[in-house]
């Protein structure tokens, strides 16, 4: 049977894949899955058998192909936006940036504090509460408080 399917059954994938490489590869693939079928010589049409495995193997590797090339892309373009900003965009973020330092030392301390271990510390109001020795409630209005104070400063700069 190989001697009569090889040639064309790697004419028929050369057709799916860009190289021959490829074609060859699914081609040795098939006949490995046709060899190690239960009862490769019992079955009813083994070229056809042949066949289909070969189309199926083609349409998982373009299916794989597709795949890795989206994720290709995905990872330049995520890589593309992590390319350094720009010196102005770098200026103005600097200077955000000490504005919000400047509002953050003007807050009260308490209202600082609650908002430097929820928003820094990733703490929860009730560990905040604890260690202000006040309830969740006013942690939650320290918070409040500041974000309109830090707010207001950033649209005033």
């Amino acid at each position: 049977m190989y001697a009569t399917q090889a040639t064309s059954l790697v004419n028929f994938l050369a057709a799916r894949f860009r190289n021959s490489e490829e074609a060859l590869e699914v081609a040795q693939e098939a006949w490995i899955r046709l060899m190690r079928h239960n009862n490769p010589e019992g079955l009813e049409n083994a070229r056809a058998f042949l066949f289909q495995t070969a189309n199926n193997l083609a349409i998982d590797r373009a299916r794989r192909a597709a795949v890795e090339e989206r994720f290709a892309l995905a990872e330049a373009a995520a890589t593309a936006s992590d390319a350094a900003p720009s010196a102005e965009h770098t200026c103005a973020a600097d200077e955000e940036l000490r504005r919000l330092i400047d509002a953050l030392g003007e807050l009260p301390d308490a209202t600082r504090e609650a908002f430097v271990l929820h928003r820094f510390r990733g703490l929860p109001y009730q560990e905040i509460a604890a260690a202000l020795g006040v309830s969740a409630s006013m942690v939650e209005k320290h918070i409040i408080r500041a974000l309109k104070q830090l707010r207001g400063a950033l649209r005033r700069g």
